[in-house]
């Protein structure tokens, strides 16, 4: 019963928009396009700016709908001023990126409210364009690309409706033009994007401060990493050059954490003192083993830090974020002079095994013994027990660090994305001997305190572990899921060694081959069509994954050097930009001759029906009954009456003509074009099977 009744009302919502006029239905078109231009800029924009926008839509939209008649313009001054008004008390000034583009949304609604003429048309046809064109300070995702071109075809669509002011054309005829518009620019489009000097950096180096991004920072507290392990998107997709390492051996280096008030760790500000200078690494850094080789394509977070596989030999240079430089602290961990606000690429070497600060004792390691003074007495307590246990027993310090590690192997210590709120200055005492429940960062936290209380000098290191495989394009991806923190110790004649005491609770979070941390969480792991490791959800998402790498590498990314790598495949040398100016014109010219001949081609190509008529008037005139092209139906239909023919051919010509007339002039009934084309088709044959007298049995007077 109720889908009855859904069905009749959406039957007379439809009739409903049939009968309207022309204008309303144009109106209404107009406004579904200027919502879906709207939408990706909601989140960037205030929430003010959003709810007026489409409170003006909406107001138009009833407009046409009932089809009313426009404000007045006083009340929409009035709202213009009281739109400026608030822009002023938002942002204290309408000049900027944030500040216009909220006028914009606000413009485009107030346009639509007194579009009155075609001029105000135009300028809403304006407005719109540059609606598409200021969502790409936002974002230069290839989903936002293929919005902006469902967008950028809706407002071409509007403008081909438009210049069809007569009757009334059906939206598939508007697309197919719109559709074919497209087509025509698109060659030009192609070679200007390859061929155009790129004189700076890539597409991504226009400016992309987002409001809000997820990643690790430079602190961190109990639970903040568990946090992020709830977020899917990617961090980082890494290109290996050769063979990859064990996944369990995949850990992504990023900030390195020493400072411990007590509730939050941090890292020290990156100071001349503490960036590794040559001689420093020479004397202290050892790669053990092959060098790994790949390519890192990092998503903006808003932060410095250049995650690196665990060890970098050296800082990268950045490509897309041209202004930043890249030093390498004392602690390994690679540090950007400015926040990655931008898609950033970078190629690297690293050595997965590899000894580091082994040498004698140095003041810098007293930072990393330092803990807040009578904070977690029972941990303290306990360290220190074992320390001396092992110190009697005439043991070293690594077996006060197997004693810990052993600890966290055979307790009864659990592992989860949701252990409860640890608060206050005695929270490590509270995991370690109460709760006994947490995630990674909190077993890194309890272990480095341990080492710190046992005399040992310890750190934690933040960044991410593992990744995946996208078996489309064999990229590696590692997602804000994959984030980790573990440990580091320093052990004299052995220097700084990694701990990861969340791999001895479980150790499937380290070598997880096959499946990922949340395809064991109930809270992640199910969606809304299922769990989300499923075969069908995972192609789906690899294929996206895949598509958004390759837009990036071949669209974003198709900076200088990549432009001069293409033209040297060509065959091309290394043009300068004169040589590339002069490529671009000639193959714009190229292109757009080439346009010019398939539109003289589509010129000379008759509709249907003018060469049904064009038959038809050949047929009489063989007949004696002459026209011109000018001559309407009617107007052939009053000569062919005082003709000399037969009664009954002319009522069967004049049939005809009534038929075409009524064809080409009436609406098109309400099942379809296609009824409509077959129609056409009928008429063709019917004038093709017309008999007519042999002109020699015919007297026909000439016509006036």
């Amino acid at each position: 019963m109720l889908a009855t009744h859904s069905r009749v009302r959406r039957g007379l919502w439809i009739a409903h928009l049939r009968s309207l006029p022309r204008g309303a239905r144009d109106a209404l078109f107009l406004i579904a396009v200027a919502t879906i231009t709207l939408i990706p800029l909601a989140t960037n924009v205030p929430a003010w700016t959003i709810a007026g926008s489409a409170g003006l839509l909406t107001w138009r939209a009833f407009l046409a709908w009932r089809n009313r008649p426009l404000p007045p313009r006083r009340l929409l001054a009035l709202v213009l001023l009281a739109a400026v008004g608030s822009a002023m008390l938002q942002f204290h000034t309408v000049f900027g990126r944030d500040p216009g583009v909220t006028l914009i949304c606000l413009l485009l609604g107030l346009k639509a409210l007194e579009t009155r003429n075609r001029r105000d048309t135009y300028v809403l046809f304006y407005l719109g364009f540059f609606a598409v064109v200021v969502n790409f300070l936002y974002s230069q995702s290839a989903l936002s690309c293929a919005w902006m071109l469902v967008a950028t075809s809706g407002w071409l669509t509007a403008l081909v409706n438009a210049n069809l002011p007569v009757g009334q054309p059906p939206l598939t005829q508007r697309l197919l033009l719109t559709g074919k518009l497209m087509a025509l620019g698109t060659p030009a489009m192609v070679l200007l994007f390859v061929f155009f000097p790129r004189l700076a950096g890539p597409l991504w180096a226009l400016p992309d401060t987002a409001r809000s991004t997820t990643g690790l920072s430079d602190s961190m507290d109990a639970g903040s990493i568990a946090k992020l392990a709830r977020n899917d998107g990617v961090a980082f997709r890494v290109k290996f050059h050769g063979a990859r390492p064990p996944q369990r051996d995949l850990y992504w280096r990023g900030p390195v954490l020493t400072e411990f008030n007590g509730r939050q760790w941090r890292s020290q500000p990156a100071t001349p003192a503490q960036i590794a200078s040559r001689l420093d690494r020479a004397h202290n850094f050892q790669a053990v083993g092959p060098a790994v080789r790949y390519t890192v394509t990092l998503q903006p977070s808003q932060q410095p830090f250049i995650f690196a596989l665990d060890a970098p030999e050296r800082a990268p240079v950045l490509r897309g974020e041209i202004q930043a430089t890249v030093v390498q602290r004392s602690t390994l961990d690679l540090v950007a002079s400015r926040p990655i606000s931008r898609l950033t690429r970078y190629n690297l070497t690293s050595y997965p095994n590899f000894v580091y600060g082994r040498g004698v004792w140095t003041a810098r390691l007293k930072r990393d013994l330092q803990l807040p003074r009578g904070d977690n007495p029972r941990t303290v307590a306990f360290a220190v027990d074992i320390a001396r246990k092992v110190q009697r027993e005439g043991g070293t310090k690594m077996q006060v660090v197997q004693t810990v590690l052993q600890m966290f192997r055979h307790d009864p210590f659990y592992y989860s994305l949701e252990p409860g709120v640890y608060r206050g200055r005695n929270q490590i005492d509270h995991f370690l001997f109460d709760r006994r429940i947490g995630f990674c960062e909190h077993y890194a936290q309890a272990f480095v305190v341990l080492m710190r209380a046992a005399g040992i000098p310890a750190r934690i290191v933040t960044g991410y572990q593992g990744g995946r495989e996208n078996p489309i394009d064999h990229t590696w991806v590692v997602r804000q899921s994959d984030a980790h923190a573990w440990a580091e110790y320093w052990i004299a004649g052995r220097g700084w060694l990694r701990a990861d005491p969340t791999a001895m609770v479980d150790p499937s979070r380290v070598d997880r081959s096959g499946f990922t941390l949340t395809s064991r969480e109930p809270l992640l792991g199910i969606a809304a069509l299922g769990p989300r490791d499923t075969p069908l959800l995972l192609r789906l998402r690899n294929l996206s994954d895949a598509l958004n790498n390759a837009w990036n590498q071949w669209v974003l990314d198709y900076g200088q050097s990549r432009q001069s790598s293409l033209l040297r495949s060509l065959g091309m040398g290394q043009p300068d930009w004169r040589q590339l100016s002069a490529l671009a014109i000639a193959g714009l010219s190229a292109a757009v001759s080439l346009t010019g001949l398939f539109l003289m081609w589509e010129s000379r190509k008759v509709h249907p029906w003018d060469a049904a008529y064009a038959a038809l008037r050949k047929r009489l005139a063989d007949v004696g009954v002459q026209s011109t092209v000018a001559d309407t139906p009617a107007i052939l239909e009053a000569r062919l009456r005082r003709s000399t023919l037969s009664p009954g051919a002319i009522t069967d010509a004049c049939s005809l003509l009534n038929a075409l007339e009524r064809w080409r002039y009436a609406k098109p009934p309400n099942d379809g074009d296609k009824r409509h084309a077959r129609r056409l088709e009928e008429l063709r044959l019917a004038i093709k099977r017309l008999q007519l007298p042999a002109p020699a049995a015919v007297h026909s007077r000439t016509p006036k």
